[in-house]
């Protein structure tokens, strides 16, 4: 039997996927737009060449689903106050140490002298306090629902005094709605990320058929699986039946990962959240219950109201993040703007659209 990564790498069903997808596909005249939730499907998409197989009258757009591009510049700037202002460590990701803030990031702050540090996870962050009892870590925590219950879990069972969250995490299902209602957005179906997919279920889409008539399918990330939901999306727009289309069935399930959401409900609350160069928008973010104020670094310190610049000069990361506007469309790319030198978000990290396009795809860097 072959291996299951073969099995959605392989060639034959790939190919067969594309021929039913141009098949369908020549069944309308109007163009086909699809969005994407998911950094990680738009670093896979674009490695395996996916777009260049398919119908041109399909497009894939790229929406705001790589956590660390859509975190805000004052939710870095925050931070940074903390550890001006305090005896702290700050840990994080290594993709969130370039992420701008309003004057600088992480990555210069630590140039300039700031106990700033790289970890793979929370649980790293909890033994740097455990080994430091005289200085306060703190977890600079970002991602969706697939990264928040892993921090839920030490949210729920760390007393450490000397350790704090901040929280930084954005909620999926809520923010495919308000793309749904955006009046400048044109798509006719969504994407949905497998791994965030893989916590929550399929049942908390459900409310987009039902109530927007919108297509919905979830997809795993190998070649297979991408055609596998784009497939499924087309047929669907086709025959206007709208429905959530589970094709990463292997790992993903109607109720989700039950044990992780109970873990997500107990720390958290949904709350607002200030999405990079898009604005506040209601109920996407996971902020720490004040059942467990004593672990949010946001109640812990009083951090005053901030003057932040979310984007630089000549940065439209607000409109790749949506789809609005393709890397290539902006003037800093692969300028000003380099994975070497993000001066956006969207540069930083691999599953960023901007860094995806520019590691990808042959564009001649300029001096």
């Amino acid at each position: 039997m072959a291996e299951p990564t073969k099995v959605y790498r392989n060639k034959k069903i790939v190919d067969s996927l594309i021929k039913k997808i141009k098949e369908e596909s020549e069944k309308t005249e109007e163009k086909i737009r699809i969005m994407h939730v998911c950094g990680t499907h738009e670093h896979d998409l674009v490695k395996a060449g996916l777009r260049s197989l398919l119908p041109k009258n399909i497009e894939l757009i790229a929406g705001p689903g790589c956590p660390v591009c859509v975190s805000s510049a004052q939710d870095v700037d925050e931070v940074l106050w903390i550890a001006d202002n305090h005896n702290t460590t700050i840990t994080t990701f290594g993709d969130m140490m370039r992420v701008p803030g309003s004057s600088e990031s992480l990555y210069q702050a630590q140039g300039r002298g700031i106990d700033v540090r790289i970890v793979y996870g929370v649980s790293d962050a909890i033994t740097i306090a455990e080994n430091s009892p005289e200085k306060d870590v703190i977890f600079f925590s970002v991602g969706f629902e697939t990264t928040s219950c892993v921090t839920a879990a030490e949210v729920v069972r760390t007393t450490l005094p000397n350790f704090s969250i901040y929280s930084s995490h954005k909620v999926i299902p809520p923010a495919m709605e308000l793309l749904v209602q955006r009046d400048d957005l044109e798509f006719q179906g969504f994407l949905a990320p497998g791994h965030v997919s893989t916590i929550i279920g399929s049942k908390p889409y459900e409310f987009i058929p039902e109530k927007y008539n919108f297509p919905v399918a979830i997809s795993g990330f190998e070649p297979v699986d991408i055609l596998m939901g784009i497939h499924s999306l087309i047929l669907q727009i086709n025959a206007n039946s709208p429905r959530v289309d589970n094709t990463y069935g292997r790992w993903v399930k109607p109720e989700g990962n039950t044990a992780a959401l109970r873990t997500i409900d107990d720390a958290y609350v949904i709350s607002e959240a200030r999405w990079r160069g898009l604005g506040v928008w209601p109920a996407t973010g996971h902020e720490i219950s004040d059942k467990y104020s004593h672990i949010d670094a946001k109640k812990k310190y009083d951090i005053p109201e901030l003057e932040f610049k979310e984007l630089h000069s000549g940065c439209i990361c607000d409109e790749i993040l949506i789809g609005k506007t393709k890397p290539n469309e902006c003037q800093l790319f692969m300028k000003a703007c380099r994975p070497d030198h993000p001066v956006g978000a969207c540069m930083v990290s691999h599953e960023g659209t901007c860094n995806v396009a520019a590691t990808y795809e042959e564009i001649q860097w300029e001096d």
